[in-house]
Order: structure tokens, then C-alpha cells, then sequence
């Protein structure tokens, strides 16, 4: 999921350099340093009738060519923004090299950034990935596509069908927040082209595609809400039940974190687009701004931070949640914005200058973060859609999970099926994090660092439970 932790920067001015005027253009390489996880990224700068544009890959999380809403480049100074992922970035460039800082939800991290050709082949190690599929395959894996006429775009993705003549169990995978792939790509690890690769080897027939705006599919991710991205789901399903292949008595979904919750609520639209089951991992349950202030708290404690200042962190986060949640929509959201920012920095005891530059510096991390996605995420209470789930149900959550708490989550989703236990199975894994690794503190910063894409136990008991819908 999206982490939103907030912290107060004090923003200082690049100097004035007199240089050698020098050209941006071209493709340009760094690895981004994030509280130890280490982050490659790939930006490529263009100039045409002195209007500069620009495009950013991140490799290890299956992101290429995403488009840069802003480039400026003069006496040799770089500046660019992408303004739906709350991105900016100001360098300075000398020789072969661009060193500035890379801003991202109010967080600052300096960045270098090289010539791609000036940077040797043995300078980027690829992780291991065990679990990585290698062929050959005991399956078809064919690349599709279905529409969502709805709203007139195509979906791509694959779909693996096993061995035999079927019909078979088939499934659906929706990835959680943030642009994905269908393989639902992180840190080189591609957890769902493991799962897809595992379940059509026992039987189970798997669509995986990419997110709208992502890959090959059309669309604007940008715009889009989780309402959205059920809704193409709910197609994905429709074109599922077009196929001889598919067994149409048992057909799922599985989703993970924000794909988790829009497994809830297509369970909850049986009469819009029926179901037979729905596997959830790792999704939000209790009311996402109490989700999301456990999970500052959890996340904010691993990263080492003083008590005072997590809950402090805690405290400035939580009043903008709720903001957000008890605002009719984005303008009533942003027109109260400013008061709260000057409630917050008003405790601090600083001088009026820098007072009014943190105010500065808050109030923009907190308008950039107000997007269709971010404000929908924080209205919807997921209990309303659980409550009427009426067919079986696999949930699981990992108790090293610092991003969806699994006590917090899991407890509510038991009192939430009373009176209908017999529709939940409810698994809770002990060593796991929020990618269901194995992993020995949970850290966001260890996914990368962990071989395991996802953990062997939990796709058994999975696929077990698949295999029981009769």
C-alpha cells in the first residue's frame, strides 16, 4: 500500500554555479537510497522547439515510461515533477553527472544520477529471485485482452491454462496501490507471475493483467480510484465467463493490500457481476484512516524514530486523514487544508520565518497527496462491503505486516463474519511481512534484500482452499 508519513523539511536553495552550459538529453541513471532499500531509476530527457519533456522507469518495480508532467532544464540546472506521484527533483549538472535532491510525499533523499552509457555492466547486480518462473512451462500462457466498454478502454494480460481438457477453476489477480503490471512488480521480485505460474501448475487456470495506464492496457492510472480498478476487474470477469475453458461454477478473485479490499467489494455486487469465492491478502479492514495511523505508528518505529517524534508524526497525519474523510469532496478538502496546516505548525516553538516555511512546505505535501485515488481510499469504509459478503472467503495477513496491521485487521474481519464463520478462512502466518516474505522485522526495507517472492505455505493453503469450492 501507499505509505502517506509526513515529516516537516526545511527546503534550502540550490547555489548559483557558474558552469560550462552542458545538455540534459538523453537517458540518465541512479539508485535511489530509501531508509536502506535501494531503488534504481532511469530518466530520459528530451528538447524539441526548446520545450523539454521527459520520461522515468523504475525498474525494479515494473514501471517504464511514465511521463513527466514538468522538465526544465537551463544553466545546466534541472528541474522535474510528476505531480501524480508527488515526485520533484532539482540538480545540478556537471561532467557526467546530475546531483540534486529527489522529493517524494514531503520525504527528500539526494539522488546522482549518471549518463546510462558512462555506468559499467557490472555495477548493477541483479537481486536473486528463486521463485521466478523458468521454462518450460506445463501450461499455455497466452497473451489477451478484454474491454471495459463502460468506459471505452482495452485491458492487456496473460493468461495461463493448465494441462488437460477443463473446464477449470479460474482466478483473477488485482494487484494492490500503485501503478502495477500484471506480474505485480517490486523490487524485482513478480510476485504474481509466481502465483499464476503456481496455481496453473495444479489446475487452476489464471488471469493476470496490467492496471489501466500501466504496460499495455489503456487509460489513465492517474485519474482513477479504487472504484475504477474494480470496475475493470468486474469486466476481467466478464470476459473469464466467455471462455470453454473457465469452469463458470468456480470463478474468483484474488487481491492483494488495495486489491485485497476490491475483492471485498465485488463480493459485495454478487447481483452486478456474480462470484463464487474471493482469496484477500493483506487488505484494509477496520476504517482506513485508523488503518492508516497503525501503520504510520508501526512503520515509523521500525525506521528507528524517536517515541516523541513517531507520535507526533502519528498525531499530524491523523488530523489530515480525517480531514479528508469528513470533507464532502477534494475542494471542500482543500479549501480547509490551510487551517489545519496552521493549527499543526502552530505548536511549534520557532521563529516566525521558518514557522511560515514549514507552513509552506506542509501545506503542499498535504495538497499534492489530495488526488481522486487518495481521497476516495480515505472516504471508503471497507466493513460496509464486508458485512455483506455472502460466499466463501480466504483471508490472510502476515503478523511482521507494518502496512495492514494483522491483529487490527484480522480480529475486526472475525466479528465482522459472526453469525456466517462458516464462510471465512482465516489464516494469520507468523514470520511473514506485507509481500507474505519471510522476513525478520517486516521493514519496508528489507522486500527488496529478501530472496523469497512469496512464501510457499501460503500458496498451498491457497490453492487448497481453491480446490475445496465444490
Amino acid at each position: 500500500m501507499r505509505n502517506f508519513t509526513t515529516i516537516i523539511l526545511l527546503l534550502t536553495l540550490l547555489p548559483c554555479l557558474s558552469v560550462q552550459a552542458q545538455s540534459a538529453e538523453g537517458s540518465w541513471e541512479g539508485v535511489l537510497d530509501v531508509m536502506g532499500t535501494k531503488l534504481p531509476l532511469v530518466f530520459s530527457f528530451e528538447q524539441k522547439d526548446e520545450i523539454w519533456s521527459g520520461f522515468m522507469d523504475s525498474p525494479s518495480q515494473g514501471a517504464k515510461d511514465i511521463p513527466l508532467t514538468k522538465v526544465l532544464f537551463e544553466d545546466n540546472l534541472l528541474l522535474f515533477e510528476h505531480s501524480a506521484a508527488n515526485i520533484t527533483f532539482e540538480g545540478i549538472l556537471l561532467g557526467d553527472q546530475i546531483s540534486g535532491t529527489f522529493k517524494q510525499g514531503g520525504m527528500s533523499f539526494p539522488l546522482a544520477l549518471r549518463k546510462r552509457d558512462t555506468i559499467e555492466t557490472d555495477e548493477i547486480i541483479k537481486p536473486l529471485r528463486p521463485q521466478t518462473p523458468q521454462a518450460p512451462f506445463s501450461y499455455e500462457s497466452k497473451d489477451v485482452s478484454f474491454p471495459n466498454e463502460e468506459v471505452g478502454l482495452n485491458l492487456y494480460g496473460t493468461l495461463t491454462i493448465p494441462e488437460g481438457e477443463g473446464p477449470f477453476p479460474t482466478i483473477i489477480l488485482v494487484t494492490g496501490s500503485g501503478p502495477q503490471d500484471r506480474n505485480s512488480t517490486i523490487f524485482d521480485h513478480q510476485s504474481f507471475w509466481v502465483l499464476a505460474d503456481f496455481f496453473s501448475k495444479n489446475g487452476v487456470m489464471v488471469l493476470r493483467y496490467d492496471e489501466r495506464g500501466v504496460g499495455e492496457s489503456d487509460g489513465n492510472f492517474a485519474s482513477a480510484t479504487s472504484e475504477d480498478f474494480k470496475n475493470d476487474a468486474q469486466h476481467a470477469i466478464s470476459y473469464l465467463k466467455t471462455l470453454e475453458q473457465v469452469d463458470t461454477s468456480r470463478i474468483g478473485v484474488l487481491g492483494h493490500s488495495e486489491g485485497g479490499m476490491i475483492a471485498w467489494m465485488m463480493a459485495a455486487e454478487q447481483k452486478k457481476q456474480p462470484l463464487d469465492f474471493i482469496i484477500s491478502l493483506a487488505a484494509p479492514v477496520v476504517n482506513i484512516p485508523e488503518l492508516m495511523k497503525k501503520q504510520t505508528e508501526d512503520i515509523s518505529r521500525s525506521s528507528g524514530s524517536p517515541k516523541a517524534l513517531v507520535e507526533r508524526q502519528v498525531e499530524i497525519n491523523s488530523k489530515f486523514y480525517r480531514l479528508i474523510k469528513d470533507s464532502d469532496d477534494k475542494e471542500m478538502a482543500m479549501e480547509a487544508l490551510p487551517a489545519l496546516v496552521q493549527e499543526i505548525v502552530a505548536e511549534y516553538d520557532v521563529s516566525d520565518e521558518i514557522r511560515k516555511q514549514q507552513e509552506e512546505s506542509l501545506l503542499t505535501t498535504f495538497e499534492k497527496s489530495i488526488n481522486p485515488w487518495f481521497v476516495y481510499f480515505m472516504k471508503y469504509e471497507p466493513e460496509v462491503d464486508i458485512k455483506k459478503i455472502e460466499i466463501p472467503v480466504f483471508a490472510a495477513f502476515g503478523v511482521k505486516d507494518l502496512q495492514v496491521n494483522a491483529a487490527q485487521n484480522g480480529n475486526r474481519l472475525i466479528e465482522l463474519f459472526e453469525g456466517k464463520d462458516e464462510l471465512l478462512r482465516l489464516k494469520v502466518y507468523e514470520d511473514l511481512n506485507h509481500l507474505f516474505q519471510k522476513a525478520d522485522t517486516g521493514a519496508i526495507s528489507e522486500y527488496q534484500q529478501i530472496e523469497e517472492t512469496f512464501n510457499q505455505k501460503v500458496m498451498d493453503d491457497i490453492l487448497g482452499f481453491i480446490k475445496a469450492i465444490k
